[in-house]
């Protein structure tokens, strides 16, 4: 938008859900290599340190291996869907960057990540229900960890890990549909407004 370029975009015969679909799918190849070498390099620092073999640190093999980088993959999903509901509000780089920045680390606090939900104060508690880093914290751990781990809900109607695995992943699930529907509205927005 800086640039000019979106502009450039919508006047081409290219289709708008295209313009979309190029950009999710480059952005989720990357969080896919992302994801990958973190876990690679995780265990080698494991490995060097200990001469832990793979199933100490990955306790679900390829399945876990796999189901990480689908869990990252849906993860930064709903964060790519905000960031650009950002960008078509403020129509700025570095506000949308600032904004984008400014949200994640409170939220990245107030979650499952560092701390079990179980001994944070009561309102950080309710604040992580609607969190999606808990969400994908949580089924992240399930898949590293071979177990339940949820700290939101107490579900039974699965077994072992996968009674936190299909609730994270629904909510993340629904994070992007909702974020998704208001990204594509504000670009179908911006692109009548920017034709006109």
């Amino acid at each position: 938008m800086d640039t000019g370029m979106f502009e450039k975009l919508l006047t081409s015969p290219m289709d708008r859900g295209a313009m979309f679909l190029g950009k999710v799918l480059s952005e989720v190849v990357r969080i896919a290599v992302q994801t990958t070498i973190i876990l690679l390099l995780g265990y080698m620092m494991l490995y060097f340190q200990s001469g832990a073999s793979v199933g100490s640190y990955l306790r679900t093999g390829l399945l876990g291996f796999i189901g990480v980088i689908a869990i990252a993959v849906i993860f930064g999903g709903a964060f790519m869907a905000f960031s650009n509901i950002v960008a078509l509000v403020t129509h700025d780089q570095e506000a949308t960057t600032m904004i984008a920045n400014l949200l994640t680390f409170p939220l990245l606090f107030i979650s499952s990540a560092f701390v079990p939900l179980a001994v944070l104060p009561g309102w950080i508690q309710s604040v992580a229900v609607v969190n999606p880093i808990t969400y994908g914290v949580d089924g992240v751990r399930a898949f590293m960890l071979g177990q339940n781990v949820m700290a939101v809900f107490d579900i039974t109607a699965f077994s072992g890990l996968w009674n936190t695995v299909i609730p994270a992943v629904a909510v993340l699930i629904g994070f992007n549909v909702v974020l998704g529907g208001i990204a594509v509205h504000l670009l179908n927005q911006a692109s009548k407004a920017k034709v006109q």
